[in-house]
């Protein structure tokens, strides 16, 4: 494989150590209710659109879950939170972001988060500038595992989706590139690789650090 002429990152999980916070809020929304939201449940759900998780959530739970009630709860914990805590970047991330740069390599952001949610993300992560192109799930029609925010990203982008590659940290987004018809390499975070993602994946990397050394070798 040559340098692709494009680069699309996912955010949480991927540049941004997120899905913990993300975690924490929706376990507390979901026992302030009354449910609990098992640890292998939001795992499965990592990389997905709200509106999958909310789908998925009454199909576990049953038509009593107050979905509108548990977003509000959740993002109020997840503001908290992140205002509380800030937010961490990923080791290497910027060493990467300085090579992509430097090659001249065009880039973009594309996540499961809404715009809003990337907006204060990627503003108290410090690293906003650094990506013009910022396509949210909630500017498609579908979310992840579908292509719509890598193909929009690679319109944005002005290239042709057999020219980009993907970073990913979830399964979910690493079905979604291979749907978009753009390479992948896959860095996990929370979520242990599928055999699915081990077979569509071009590389699969521990960190930032190796996928960098990884783009450095083509």
């Amino acid at each position: 494989m040559a340098i692709p002429q494009a680069l699309i990152f996912d955010m949480d999980g991927l540049m941004l150590d997120s899905e913990p916070l993300y975690q924490q809020a929706w376990q507390a929304a979901a026992q302030e209710l009354g449910f609990t939201l098992e640890d292998d449940l939001y795992l499965s759900l990592v990389g997905r659109s709200s509106a999958e998780a909310d789908r998925i959530f009454v199909q576990t739970y049953g038509d009593q879950f107050p979905v509108q009630e548990f977003n509000h709860r959740w993002d109020e914990h997840w503001r908290s939170l992140i205002q509380g805590q800030g937010v961490k970047l990923q080791p290497g991330l910027l060493t990467l972001l300085d090579w992509v740069e430097q090659q001249g390599i065009p880039k973009a952001v594309g996540t499961s988060s809404n715009t809003t949610e990337a907006e204060l993300c990627l503003q108290l992560a410090g690293i906003r500038d650094r990506f013009p192109t910022l396509v949210t799930v909630d500017q498609v029609n579908a979310g992840k595992p579908a292509p719509d925010i890598f193909l929009a990203a690679a319109s944005q982008l002005g290239m042709p989706p057999s020219q980009c590659l993907v970073l990913e940290d979830s399964n979910a987004g690493v079905q979604a590139a291979e749907a978009a018809g753009m390479a992948v390499v896959m860095v996990p975070d929370l979520q242990i690789p599928t055999m699915m993602s081990r077979a569509i994946a071009r590389q699969i990397c521990e960190s930032l650090n190796e996928a960098l050394a990884w783009l450095q070798s083509l």
